[in-house]
């Protein structure tokens, strides 16, 4: 919990920074003046002042703001001296300062992933592979609607598939929601009615089926069942009591049937065939040999440049992933449930502490991205509430009244506020102890 804790803290820090840092350093660079620059709200706690700006820590560690003098009427920067409001920048710097937080969080987004991607992050080999099936599972919404191994997954409600990472995108966002999946079989295309099932606390879908996976040795547990009847890395398990295996879920399902029960397999070692028997043993009624799922990662660890260049792709992908979902969220074809809020966040933010440097660096490019896409929401209160309000003012070449916005961001307020309240309500509900359902276990 303290990991987590002190986790959140530092990711919320350093993206707070980041944002704010450039609305500052975008206020300064057409001599705004910057009243308050302030990691956290409410309470000041300590800090300095430099030139016209009070560079504070407030109580309140989960966000930040920036006041400057002059760019609208919303709770961090209304100022009013002897009496009169201060005048209103320019519309063209009051745009400038609005974009400069969300284009701060983008090109540290960038950064950050680029860095992950230089040092050498794990990402799943299969992620950016054709979506041929390989397995299904026999009690899956897949296997009622039809899906075969060896199909090739081209289209889903008309959108179309090239990559098991766009698979994952349309059905993890659709949970419950009839899907036309539409797949290639022999040469022929065939249209399927597919729902996947609502599974995990993020009420994600769930298909049941994964990609092509040899059920071959990898690792054997320390004295396990595997280990005793001689088992080796690198084998390849083929058969299972004359039962073929082709896929690595064949082999759980198989030996899951054979708990405590002698059991011939048949193993292709080295180019030879070569027989061995072995005991499953019980575990939960199910049996076990002790060999673990094989890794389904890889190390992508490139030279600066290229890792530059993929993290730009990499950056678009995310946002064009995010704003198909946000959409789906906001015509209902996918459950707000999937938003994750500060408990999420900080939990993520501590497994990615205790992982590693690595995955603390792309936990921030991912978060940091997202950052600068909710700001840039036509929501009153948000920097593309703001900058909407810019755009209305010239088109029609002059500004809203005072007492207009005033209005327009009290409405974008209570809006947030009702968004903070379901976000905070849906994290706690998601966090609490509940069966989750998963892969299938190893044999």
């Amino acid at each position: 919990m303290l990991v987590n804790l002190v986790s959140l803290i530092i990711v919320i820090g350093v993206l707070v920074l980041l944002h704010e840092g450039g609305h500052f350093l975008a206020a300064r660079a057409v001599k705004a003046p910057v009243a308050v620059f302030s990691i956290g709200f409410g309470k000041r706690l300590f800090g300095f002042r430099w030139k016209e700006t009070d560079f504070r820590w407030s109580l309140i560690p989960l966000g930040g703001y920036v006041r400057v003098l002059g760019l609208g009427p919303d709770e961090s920067d209304v100022v009013q001296e002897h009496g009169e409001r201060t005048p209103l920048l320019p519309r063209w710097k009051r745009a400038l300062i609005l974009l400069a937080g969300p284009a701060a969080n983008v090109v540290g987004a960038v950064v950050f992933v680029a860095a992950a991607f230089h040092l050498g992050v794990k990402v799943p080999a299969w992620q950016d592979q054709p979506p041929v099936v390989g397995w299904v599972d026999p009690t899956s919404p897949a296997a009622e609607a039809g899906i075969r191994p060896g199909d090739l997954v081209r289209a889903v409600d008309g959108k179309k598939l090239k990559t098991w990472r766009d698979w994952e995108m349309a059905t993890l966002s659709s949970p419950e929601r009839r899907l036309t999946v539409v797949v290639e079989r022999e040469g022929q295309e065939l249209a399927l009615s597919l729902k996947p099932k609502r599974v995990s606390r993020y009420a994600l879908g769930w298909a049941g089926v994964a990609p092509p996976i040899p059920a071959q040795v990898q690792r054997v547990l320390p004295g396990s069942p595997a280990e005793q009847a001689g088992l080796r890395p690198g084998d390849l398990i083929v058969e299972i009591d004359g039962e073929p295996v082709r896929h690595f879920f064949d082999l759980v399902r198989l030996v899951g049937e054979r708990a405590g029960k002698e059991t011939w397999l048949k193993v292709l070692r080295e180019g030879q065939l070569v027989a061995v028997q072995a005991t499953p043993r019980s575990e939960a009624g199910q049996g076990k040999l002790g060999i673990p799922i094989p890794a389904l990662q890889v190390v992508r660890k490139l030279p600066a440049a290229d890792a530059v260049r993929e993290a730009v792709w990499e950056c678009w992908r995310m946002t064009r992933d995010t704003l198909w979902v946000i959409g789906r969220m906001v015509t209902g074809k996918a459950s707000l449930r999937q938003m994750s809020g500060p408990i999420d966040i900080a939990r993520f933010s501590g497994e990615a502490a205790r992982t590693g440097l690595v995955s603390l660096v792309w936990l921030l490019g991912v978060i940091s991205l997202q950052l600068a896409i909710f700001n840039l929401l036509p929501i009153p209160v948000l920097d593309g509430g703001h900058l909407l309000v810019v755009g209305l003012e010239s088109v029609r070449r002059r500004d809203f009244s005072y007492e207009t916005k005033e209005r327009i961001t009290s409405v974008g307020f209570w809006l947030i506020v009702a968004l903070i309240i379901f976000v905070l309500a849906n994290d706690v509900l998601k966090n609490l102890p509940a069966l989750v359902p998963g892969r299938p276990p190893s044999p």
